[in-house]
C-alpha cells in the first residue's frame, strides 16, 4: 500500500456516534450529509473545513472502501442496529481499519506507553515523517488525529506539546472482539497474523483486548496451528 495521509480533521466521539445512529436508520447519503451539516454548522465555521469533516465521518460509517470488506463495514452497523450502546472501540475499529495514518499514530503512541510515561509531539511527528515524508499534510494530520485522541479522552495533554495515555483500560463487548482482529487485519492489508501478535498490537492501547482461542469465530477466520501460536486467516 502507498503511504497516504487520509487524516485531514479532528472528530469528536458524539459526533461519531449521531453519524452512526443516523446510517442506522438508513438515511441516504444526501440526507446523511443534511444531518451531519446542521449538526456541524454552530460548530465549524469555515465551508471547506466542515465539508472535511463531514466527509471524514462518512467514510468511516457509510462510504464503500475498496480495501474493507462490505461484511466488516455491515457488522457495525448491524451492532447499532440492535441498540446497543455505542463504544469508543467500534469507532476506533473502523478507524484502523479505514485510516491507515490513524493506526500508524496509535501504533507509535502504544509502543511509547509501555517505555515512556509521555510522549512530545516532536517525537510522534519525527517517526510520522519517517513514514510519510516531510509535508505540511502529514503534520496537519498528526495534529487532526492527536486532537481526536485528547477528545475521546485515551490521551491527555500535559501542555503544549507534551501528552500522555489517560489509563482507562476501556472494556470490549465480547461480540467485537473478532471484528476488531479483522480490523487489524485490513489495516496492514495482509490475510494472515498470528492471535498473539494481534491481541499485542499497540494499536489497542487505549484498551482491554482478550480472546481466547476457543472464541475465534469461524465467520471472520480460518485458524492454523503455528508451533506453540494459532494464525489467523481473514477469510475474504
Amino acid at each position: 500500500m502507498s503511504k497516504r495521509v487520509n487524516y485531514s480533521r479532528h472528530i469528536e466521539a458524539h459526533w461519531l456516534d449521531q453519524t452512526a445512529l443516523w446510517v442506522a436508520e438508513g438515511l441516504s447519503k444526501q440526507e446523511l450529509h443534511d444531518k451531519i451539516n446542521s449538526m456541524l454548522s454552530p460548530l465549524i465555521n469555515c465551508k471547506v473545513n466542515l465539508g472535511k469533516t463531514r466527509n471524514q465521518l462518512t467514510s468511516l460509517w457509510f462510504d464503500k472502501n475498496e480495501n474493507v470488506s462490505s461484511e466488516f463495514s455491515a457488522f457495525a452497523v448491524e451492532y447499532v442496529k440492535e441498540g446497543h450502546d455505542i463504544p469508543l472501540i467500534i469507532h476506533w475499529g473502523l478507524l484502523i481499519a479505514k485510516k491507515k495514518f490513524f493506526a500508524d499514530v496509535a501504533r507509535f503512541i502504544g509502543r511509547n506507553s509501555k517505555l515512556n510515561d509521555s510522549f512530545t509531539y516532536a517525537q510522534v511527528q519525527k517517526r510520522m515523517i519517517e513514514m510519510y515524508g516531510d509535508t505540511e499534510t502529514v503534520k496537519r494530520g498528526l495534529r487532526s488525529v492527536l486532537k481526536t485522541m485528547v477528545d475521546f479522552g485515551v490521551l491527555l495533554r500535559s501542555n503544549a506539546r507534551s501528552y500522555q495515555v489517560n489509563p482507562n483500560n476501556l472494556t470490549v463487548p465480547n461480540k467485537l472482539m473478532n471484528w476488531l482482529l479483522c480490523a487489524l487485519l485490513f489495516s496492514e492489508d495482509v490475510m494472515s497474523r498470528t492471535l498473539s501478535d494481534m491481541i499485542d498490537d499497540a494499536v489497542w492501547f487505549p484498551f482491554d483486548i482478550s480472546i481466547q482461542p476457543e472464541d475465534i469465530d469461524k465467520q471472520w477466520f480460518e485458524v492454523h496451528q503455528q508451533g506453540y501460536d494459532l494464525m489467523l486467516f481473514r477469510k475474504k
